[in-house]
């Protein structure tokens, strides 16, 4: 399975994505990271050019509602509608229940530091997304 992990905005902060991006690949996903302060565009094109099956938005900055709605709207316009998308970061429990209501897979926040549980959430999305 194919997992991009997007570091959308202006947030420097890389150290949880890169976790994230170690431990899928540790757990058997081929990881797509292509760094930090990156457009939603930019992630959207990246979704295509590489076929992956799930998108995991890292957001520290305080700007999910703002950049995780635009990949949405981005993956949707590219006809990606059916690829997964899970957020991590900094995300008040309000703001995690819209952003779901968007269509947001899974929310994961600081106190989700179960790396392990984590990955397994995230092979859970993939076989829910695909009807597996």
């Amino acid at each position: 399975m194919r997992f991009l992990v997007g570091k959308p905005g202006l947030d420097g902060h890389s150290n949880g994505a890169e976790q994230i991006a170690v431990r899928a690949r540790d757990a058997g996903f081929e990881v797509v990271y292509q760094g930090i302060r990156l457009t939603p565009a930019q992630i959207v094109s990246a979704a295509v050019e590489e076929d992956v099956h799930v998108v995991g938005l890292s957001v520290l900055s305080g700007s999910h509602l703002q950049v995780v709605p635009a990949v949405l709207e981005g993956l949707r316009a590219a006809g990606l509608d059916d690829v997964p998308v899970v957020v991590g970061g900094i995300v008040p429990d309000a703001d995690a229940r819209r952003l779901k209501e968007q269509g947001v897979a899974r929310v994961f926040t600081p106190k989700d530091f179960g790396m392990t549980d984590i990955m397994g959430q995230i092979v859970d999305v993939v076989r829910e997304a695909n009807d597996l």
